[in-house]
């Protein structure tokens, strides 16, 4: 609310100054007093306001307001001088004139700050590089806005000046053209906490570049007067500046975050929004119209603007392309980063064999087929909270990786290894024949020592085994191989067959581990089939 108090107090000073800039009671030496005083008053107001923000912030924003509060200060100094020769000399300034370095210098520290604060907002190379596109696309757009309504005017009325006078005339709708560039950018990259204070700041900016514009441009048809209309820009871009510098709090961005919302403001920082996609083509769309207009009304050969509409069509082109480029990355990862958590969300973190959400999948795929023949083996391994007490969880973690791997030497390829939790784990066999050899193999495998933090360790496993084989194909499979291809809604049928199924596999489990448990109790280190009946 503060801050647009302060907003609407600037735009009603600057409306106040334009009324009596237009009071026809004021006139003569009192309208020159009164025009300087104001834009001297306004600009010593924003270098003192920069001044306070630099003071406030810290790092990187300190510099950049500290360079805004010198852009500010030195075109406050350029005006100090003008008033000088009008207030003081009584006669016009010349030009170019001392004032002259101090109005220069404005857009170079302004640039300069504005260049520091870009710097803190993107440290990635593929940011930096749409930076670039999008500012070249801003800058294009604005030297279009700017050829027609004042550049093209300059360099069409020289009125015998010389060359050297010629590029001061145009070096101040150049430097607004480069501040207009870089404010936009850092307007599009803020985050959402700064973002007022860009918006100011632009708006500012806005005014000046304005009121250099008009004041360019009637100087080169030598139709400028001191106290003219456009003398309220400066003041306006002044106040506003300095408005955007009070928003600054002091230490806002160092102070620490609670638990939890670092990374979630991190994130919300980066989030592309509406504003950063459509900002470069603002500027753009304000081209293209003027750039018909001007095609349309033009009585001469536009060679110029047609240059300038081919670059303008060129670079976006480009950025569009890039775009796509990165969106084509970004759907890369993206896939990768799917894959990768399917991955970890499907299998053990420690030994990256299936879990057991996996594995009840497979086994229910495998329930699932006509005619199945399944085994399942529940192995769990012989004293193994000695290995954990007495060489640490480090050594268990060993012990357990090379168990796994020891289990995937003893099955095909398409058996399915999977760890259940702790020091249990399960095998997923098609053929109940070839599950009896695969559990013979996984006992015998275990009794060899394992080397763990430098010692040898001797193991073993107990193994249950469980059969189930089916006669009948499932009804789902029968009605999915009929019509593969039409969506149906889910039958009773269906809900039965899954029931089924859900069964099936609660029991073959159940057997497996309770013959599992028969084998620790006969001695261990054996496989023991279940009784199914």
């Amino acid at each position: 609310m503060r801050t647009w108090v302060m907003a609407t107090a600037a735009g009603l000073l600057s409306a106040a100054f334009v009324g009596m800039l237009e009071l026809p009671l004021i006139g003569g030496r009192a309208l020159i007093v009164l025009s300087d005083a104001g834009q001297l008053l306004a600009a010593g107001l924003a270098a003192a306001g920069c001044g306070v923000a630099a003071s406030r912030s810290t790092g990187q924003r300190r510099r950049a307001w500290a360079w805004l509060s010198a852009g500010t200060g030195a075109w406050a100094l350029g005006q100090l001088v003008w008033t000088y020769y009008e207030v003081v000399l009584h006669r016009e300034a010349p030009f170019p004139s001392e004032a002259d370095v101090g109005f220069l210098l404005f857009p170079l520290a302004a640039t300069a700050g504005l260049v520091v604060w870009l710097g803190t907002q993107s440290h990635e190379l593929a940011a930096r590089g749409r930076d670039v596109l999008d500012g070249g696309i801003i800058a294009a757009s604005l030297l279009v806005l700017s050829w027609l309504t004042t550049l093209d005017s300059v360099l069409a009325s020289d009125n015998g000046r010389t060359s050297e006078l010629l590029l001061l005339s145009l070096a101040y709708p150049i430097g607004d053209l480069l501040l207009g560039t870089l404010v936009l950018l850092a307007l599009a990259r803020g985050t959402a906490a700064e973002r007022t204070t860009l918006a100011l700041l632009a708006l500012g900016l806005g005014w000046l570049a304005l009121a250099d514009s008009a004041y360019v441009y009637l100087s080169s048809l030598e139709r400028y007067e001191s106290a003219d209309f456009i003398s309220s820009g400066w003041v306006a871009g002044f106040l506003f500046v300095t408005v955007a510098a009070m928003t600054v709090r002091r230490g806002p961005a160092s102070a620490p975050l609670p638990a939890g919302e670092g990374a979630a403001s991190t994130q919300a920082a980066e989030k592309p929004t509406l504003m950063l996609m459509c900002l470069p083509y603002v500027p753009l769309l304000a081209a293209g119209v003027a750039l018909c207009w001007k095609l349309l009304d033009s009585t001469r050969p536009p060679t110029t603007e047609v240059w300038l509409g081919v670059s303008l069509v060129t670079l976006v082109l480009t950025r569009q392309f890039l775009a796509i480029l990165d969106n084509q990355r970004l759907l890369s990862q993206l896939s990768v980063a799917r894959d990768r958590l399917e991955h970890q969300a499907l299998h053990d973190p420690l030994t990256g064999l299936p879990n057991r959400v996996l594995f009840a999948d497979r086994l229910d795929q495998a329930l699932l087929r006509p005619g199945a023949d399944v085994s399942v083996l529940f192995c769990d391994l012989d004293d193994f909270k000695l290995v954990n007490d007495g060489l640490g969880h480090d050594a268990g973690d060993r012990l357990l990786s090379v168990v796994a791997g020891r289990l995937l030497a003893c099955v095909r390829v398409t058996d399915t290894v999977a760890r259940l939790g702790g020091d249990e784990f399960a095998i997923l066999v098609d053929d109940s024949e070839h599950a009896v050899r695969v559990a013979d193999r996984v006992v015998a495998a275990m009794q060899e020592p394992v080397e763990v933090s430098g010692r040898s360790v001797r193991t073993s496993i107990s193994v249950g085994l469980a059969h189930h084989r089916s006669t009948v194909a499932p009804a789902a499979e029968d009605r999915r191989d009929a019509a593969p291809c039409r969506t149906r809604a889910v039958t009773a049928d269906d809900l039965s067959a899954s029931a089924e199924r859900d069964a099936a596999a609660a029991l073959l489990m159940r057997h497996a581990d309770i013959a599992m448990y028969a084998a620790k109790g006969a001695g261990k280190s054996r496989a023991v089939l279940a009784e199914t009946g």
